[in-house]
């Protein structure tokens, strides 16, 4: 929706101060006091308006970090969340946003549900609305990420429970239009027919690739990797049955917390193995297993961890360091020596703005970055 927002910025107060930690050292905090609606989600950006882009029930906002200007960028529609997905078996149903690099463009999407939006965020102007489908909507996030493959914004989104499209943000325009006959009961299978549930999408560093946390029926988490190149470039089927696919592990669940850690190489929290005779998961433990996803039969490199809680949330990785966050605090692990170099009890990391060597949480009305003590990593996204 293309409605006025307030071009003014509004200065948020800001409250710098220290981060005490277990070892006795300090790490800079600042917080910013957010006296608007509620934060809803909130993602990082290297845009003209400042470092973050939040979403709240009245529009999207900008956010500078440094200086604590906030500017109303747009109003928008929100989607409608499905009645009856307050506290379903696989989570509430909650808008997600998503955001182009430079934050020009953004999506927001219901989670556990089924439509979305595109927007310019500077004027709110949809270029694209997002249906996902209804077939077991409320079991996955709704699948989407935006990636910078040679210079270009491309967005990827579900528009079925089997299928992801790809399409430039700014016009909507598929990337990726094909024809898939449908499946009639009792018939043959169509070519490049998919029985899979996309779920979350993280694309690497570099756009390259895709992982992709869907699921099969029994049902059986079935993360997969697979090249986006291949997809634009010579095969539109890429995502359905394309040489380039690699099946990573079977587990119980789907949603976990991963990351990429490198251009081939990704961490996927939980250590547990598949006994494939029993059809279930064996070895649960905290950790991570760290995947080579260049290998047509990757064997996981487990690294287990010491948890300080039974839910974590997501990872983080600037490509030397790894940023384990969970609902208590976000615990900081090197790479290379699998040494923990840090506990911080109480801030939980939403995201990682590797650009600023920070890690950022929010909540309803508060905004907080912390500086990381260390020299930052050996990659940052385009």
């Amino acid at each position: 929706m293309n409605s006025e927002a307030s071009r003014e910025p509004m200065m948020l107060n800001i409250k710098d101060g220290h981060f005490q930690v277990t070892n006795g050292l300090a790490y800079r905090l600042r917080s910013l006091e957010w006296n608007g609606d509620a934060i809803l989600d909130a993602c990082t950006v290297r845009a003209e308006y400042g470092h973050l882009l939040a979403l709240t029930r009245d529009g999207l906002h900008g956010i500078n970090l440094d200086t604590g200007a906030s500017v109303r960028l747009c109003r928008v529609e929100l989607p409608d969340i499905p009645p009856g997905r307050d506290d379903g078996h696989f989570g509430p149903a909650r808008y997600r946003l998503h955001a182009s690099t430079d934050g020009i463009h953004a999506a927001i999407v219901v989670d556990k549900g089924r439509n979305g939006v595109v927007v310019r965020t500077r004027s709110g102007e949809v270029s694209m609305r997002l249906d996902g489908g209804d077939y077991c909507d409320e079991t996955v996030p709704f699948s989407a990420c935006f990636l910078r493959l040679e210079g270009h914004d491309v967005f990827v989104h579900r528009t079925a429970w089997n299928r992801l499209d790809a399409a430039d943000p700014a016009t909507g325009v598929s990337l990726t239009s094909r024809n898939i006959a449908p499946y009639e009961a009792g018939g043959e299978r169509p070519a490049h027919y998919l029985d899979y549930f996309h779920g979350q999408l993280r694309p690497s560093p570099d756009g390259s690739l895709i992982f992709d946390d869907g699921w099969v029926w029994h049902p059986i988490s079935v993360p997969r990797v697979w090249s986006v190149t291949n997809w634009l470039e010579s095969n539109p089927w890429e995502s359905e049955d394309g040489a380039s696919i690699v099946d990573l592990a079977m587990r119980d669940e789907w949603t976990k917390p991963m990351c990429w850690i490198s251009e081939r190489h990704l961490a996927l929290w939980g250590l547990a193995g598949w006994d494939e005779e029993e059809l279930e998961e064996v070895a649960r433990g905290p950790g991570v297993r760290i995947i080579d996803v260049s290998e047509r039969k990757p064997l996981p490199d487990a690294w287990p961890m010491d948890s300080q809680s039974e839910r974590v949330l997501d990872l983080f990785s600037d490509g030397a360091r790894l940023y384990v966050a969970d609902d208590a605090g976000t615990t900081a692990w090197d790479l290379a020596s699998r040494a923990k170099l840090s506990r911080f009890p109480g801030f939980t990391a939403r995201m990682l703005n590797q650009a600023r060597n920070t890690c950022v949480g929010f909540s309803d009305f508060a905004i907080h970055e912390l500086q990381l003590p260390w020299p930052g990593g050996n990659r940052v996204r385009r």
